[in-house]
């Protein structure tokens, strides 16, 4: 039988004296060290972890954000998290339960929200997973989706995103309209989201990263949009430790009920992210053999972060062919992330690249191309993992956008560990959009695409 306490309803006063309220959960013996996660997800969600913190001899508090759930005042998208978590650590580390030592935790947003109070003197470690926000436009189905259920008004409202699609189909015919808030049934901000829409935090958010000189777990999944964002901050960071896996996520998962991802069997992200805070809580020194997951060959003891100055190799690239016809009126669908591709294979709108397995690299691919454009277009290249059973695997997107004319540019496709075997193959897939995560031009049009070899980064020597 456990002998931790739990204490719901404890409120902490903002320096503006807004009342921010959470949930304490304390160990058999305190004083202790106290993981506070401040959430705006509903700090109920966060309970379970809370327990089994508090079952391994570490206290936890976990609160509702400003103008969240139960705390008081108004929710404006990163805005107060500084100053509000700054008030929640001086409160937390002068408690007669606290040791004085503070251990910030969180996923998404959350994570936002304990960089932004991780210089304050008590803390004494942060744990990160999949970090908001991350660089370049967001796409436009998965920001709708974030912002109509989880990141305005005074509490999350699961389901509302598929209920609203469902009882008006319309409204998903251009999720780039920027009419669409007038029919959307919660406020969404600004819309469409600007190019490099959360530029400002995120670079904000590295800048703290650098800044912060206590130990730091960065968590992350190839299959995420926020994997770039969860290395980068590891390379800023005094004394990292890093774990990138396969974990699905709200916004990898959500749309399809049968996943085509084949990811081998995993810890529990937030079991992970439990134990290092356990484990550095009680000054001991955290370990464990699984780091990177590289598809098509397992988990690895090995250091996710992509080599510095990695050599490239040039992947030649076979080309099914090398115009596409873009039809408004039937634009190349973007299927769920985690989708089998091959149900768009054998569209005629895509310049499929091909290159043959065995192949191997760790780090974002380069493509060099040279477009011929009747019109402006964001030009999507798509990375695809296809496995030897004929399933095709979105690994993650890059973009550019082009004007009309000749021009050139350089995608820059998402940072992945990979092996492929022999009988697998790897494909940028080059479509005008993807209806409806990218916006696709309106009127018809051709573009004539000349790539280059694909720059593929190597693995360190004792990695390959």
């Amino acid at each position: 039988m456990s002998d931790r306490r739990i204490e719901t309803d404890i409120a902490v006063r903002a320096a503006d004296g807004v009342s921010l309220v959470g949930d304490l959960f304390l160990p058999a013996r305190t004083p202790a060290p106290v993981v506070v996660l401040r959430t705006p997800y509903g700090a109920a969600g966060a309970w379970p972890q809370a327990a089994a913190l508090a079952d391994h001899g570490v206290a936890a508090y976990v609160q509702d954000l400003r103008g969240r759930h139960r705390s008081g005042g108004t929710f404006t998208l990163g805005r107060d998290e500084g100053s509000d978590g700054a008030a929640t650590h001086d409160w937390v580390s002068t408690r007669p339960w606290c040791d004085g030592r503070v251990l910030l935790a969180g996923t998404g947003y959350e994570a936002f929200a304990a960089w932004c109070a991780a210089n304050h003197p008590a803390v004494w470690a942060v744990a990160s997973r999949q970090p908001w926000p991350v660089l370049g436009t967001p796409p436009l189905d998965e920001e709708l989706w974030w912002r109509t259920e989880l990141a305005t008004g005074p509490a999350v409202r699961p389901g509302l995103f598929e209920l609203a699609f469902a009882l008006d189909p319309g409204l998903g015919a251009d999720l780039g309209d920027p009419a669409l808030p007038e029919r959307w049934p919660a406020p969404v901000g600004p819309w469409p989201p600007e190019p490099d829409a959360f530029g400002t935090r995120a670079r904000d958010v590295a800048r703290r990263v650098r800044a912060t000189s206590v130990p730091t777990l960065h968590v992350g999944s190839w299959f995420c949009r926020s994997a770039e964002t969860t290395l980068s901050h590891a390379a800023l960071a005094a004394d990292p430790t890093v774990v990138i896996g396969g974990w699905a996520s709200p916004l990898t998962h959500r749309l399809s009920p049968e996943c085509a991802i084949a990811v081998p069997d995993e810890p529990d992200a937030d079991d992970l992210m439990l134990s290092w805070l356990a484990t550095l809580a009680r000054g001991g020194k955290w370990t464990d053999a699984r780091r990177c997951l590289v598809l098509g060959a397992g988990w690895r003891d090995r250091d996710p972060c992509p080599p510095a100055r990695a050599p490239y190799r040039q992947e030649p690239l076979a080309a099914d062919r090398t115009v596409l016809v873009h039809d408004p009126a039937d634009p190349f669908p973007s299927l769920p992330h985690s989708a089998d591709l091959a149900a768009v294979a054998d569209r005629d709108d895509v310049v499929r690249l091909t290159a043959e397995g065995p192949l191997s690299w760790h780090g974002s691919a380069l493509l060099a191309v040279t477009v011929r454009a009747e019109r402006p277009v964001e030009l999507v290249a798509t990375l695809v993992h296809e496995r030897a059973d004929g399933v095709r695997v979105r690994l993650g997107d890059g973009t550019a956008a082009l004007p009309g004319g000749t021009g050139r540019a350089e995608l820059r496709l998402p940072p992945v560990a990979a092996a492929l075997p022999a009988a697998d193959r790897l494909h940028v897939e080059l479509t005008a959009g993807r209806v409806p995560r990218r916006r696709a031009p309106r009127e018809p049009a051709r573009y004539e695409i000349e790539p280059r070899p694909l720059r593929l980064p190597q693995p360190a020597a004792e990695e390959a």
